[in-house]
């Protein structure tokens, strides 16, 4: 019983760092029955060179169960963005995703999977070349994407865009346990360009 109660155990942690130089950050964290058991995080920050920003994530059952996660920011150099994820049954299961960046351009994705079959995606981007925003280096051929998937939409990252998923992608790529396998990946796949 004793054993059942110390793999319960909520755990909270509030942090805010001394440096108020370089902005204000604040985090919490719960865990009940440890990683494959139900998680919760939620984190802001103002401040320093990145504007405001805020994020959270849920977990029940591990990576394999249901997940969520969430993050928005204002200001820095990206301007405004904001994107979602959910999961249900890991990289195999459902997975949908949701982004949005206003800064350098317009643009909006959503991205959907089920299982390793089914997938489906949508891309809009205002800003570059309007006449072909699909193909910016030959506008007379408008309807024809030189790079379709998803390989493509991380080939086709502008060098800022790519430099800010470079840097987003550090902490996924540092810490294995926490994030789902297809973050993972993605972030394998930014980091290897």
């Amino acid at each position: 019983m004793a054993r059942t109660l110390s793999y319960g155990a909520i755990i909270a942690i509030f942090a805010l760092p001394a440096n108020a130089a370089s902005g204000i950050g604040v985090g919490v964290g719960a865990s009940v029955g440890g990683s494959g058991g139900i998680n919760a995080g939620v984190g802001a920050s103002v401040g320093g060179s990145g504007g405001v920003n805020a994020g959270l994530g849920a977990s029940v059952g591990g990576s394999g169960g249901v997940n969520a996660g969430a993050g928005a920011s204002l200001g820095g150099s990206g301007g405004v963005n904001a994107g979602a994820t959910a999961s249900v049954g890991g990289s195999n299961g459902i997975n949908a995703g949701v982004g949005a960046n206003v800064g350098n351009g317009i643009n909006a994705g959503v991205g959907a999977n089920v299982g390793n079959g089914i997938n489906v995606g949508l891309g809009v981007g205002i800003g570059g070349n309007p006449a072909n925003p699909s193909n910016p280096s030959n506008p007379s051929n408008p309807g024809k994407p030189t790079k379709p998937g998803l390989p493509g939409a991380v080939a086709s990252l502008s060098g800022n865009q790519l430099a800010r998923m470079k840097k987003r992608c550090a902490d996924v790529l540092s810490s294995a346990g926490t994030y789902d396998s297809d973050l993972r990946a993605l972030c394998l796949m930014i980091a290897s360009r």
